[in-house]
């Protein structure tokens, strides 16, 4: 496997738990202090924004965000 597919692989792996604490732990690794001590809203904002992003996400885990995004005010893919 390559450093970019071990890359995607932890970001996904991370994402698609949905485990604030595991996401967190990533984001921190990867030089995103801040984004990982947000509060919740922007957080989630941006975890599920991100997930909407990922060509390949688990449709239970899109759905979820997509869902989440449309009920707090987000913008929601097409």
């Amino acid at each position: 496997m390559t450093m970019v597919e071990n890359l995607v692989n932890e970001r996904n792996e991370a994402l698609f738990s949905l485990d604030r604490k595991k996401i967190e732990a990533y984001l921190i690794k990867h030089g995103e202090p801040e984004t990982a001590k947000a509060p919740d809203i922007l957080f989630w904002g941006s975890v599920y924004k991100a997930i909407c992003g990922i060509n390949g996400a688990p449709q239970k885990v899109r759905d979820q965000a997509v869902h989440w995004l449309s009920a707090n005010g987000y913008p929601t893919p097409n």
